[in-house]
């Protein structure tokens, strides 16, 4: 038996299925591919080779959920959705300085706040109702644009450099020129 090409094969097939169907015009060439299947008959031992035309479908891998998609931009209903922080330059500015208002004030001990910024929260402006007293709400000249403009605005520098000084004066108690000074104070209490 001579050998068959697979292209030989698959034009015996289309003509073989024309002459099935009972038409004698040219089948058109077809894209889908020809699969070959043995079937096997169980009560005859030979095996006969059947082609059959599948159609191949591709499938479509499914849409992959991006990152955004998976995780909530919010805290969620149980913190009243409260969305994620928005790290700007002015909100990094803000926060450093919340961080860091130990220094502004000696004597205020206030809890550290942690170096990261909080993963959800929201900056506001709060304004004052008409329940607060008329006192207690600020004047237009106190009221400041951002928090830095606000906290230098009622920060009182002599209490630093009176704290400076405290401590400076500490450490010079004992040492030459502070004896020196002592001495010359007596003597100009004498005269």
């Amino acid at each position: 038996m001579p050998d068959i090409v697979d292209g030989q094969v698959d034009k015996l097939l289309r003509e073989a299925e024309q002459r099935l169907r009972g038409s004698s015009a040219p089948a058109p060439a077809r894209s889908m591919p020809l699969v070959r299947v043995e079937v096997t008959a169980l009560s005859v031992e030979s095996s006969a080779t059947v082609y059959k035309e599948q159609q191949l479908s591709v499938r479509k891998p499914q849409a992959q959920p991006t990152q955004k998609d998976t995780k909530n931009d919010t805290a969620g209903p149980n913190w009243f959705n409260l969305p994620k922080t928005d790290l700007t330059p002015d909100f990094k500015r803000d926060w450093q300085l919340l961080r860091m208002r130990g220094l502004l004030d000696p004597k205020h001990q206030k809890k550290a706040l942690r170096s990261a910024p909080p993963e959800y929260s929201r900056v506001g402006q709060v304004i004052g109702g008409p329940a607060d007293f008329y006192s207690a709400r600020l004047t237009r000249k106190e009221r400041k644009q951002t928090i830095l403009e606000e906290v230098m605005g009622t920060l009182d520098s002599n209490k630093l450099k009176g704290k400076y000084a405290g401590i400076q004066r500490n450490k010079m108690s004992g040492k030459k020129a502070f004896y020196q000074r002592l001495v010359s104070q007596r003597r100009k209490r004498q005269n």
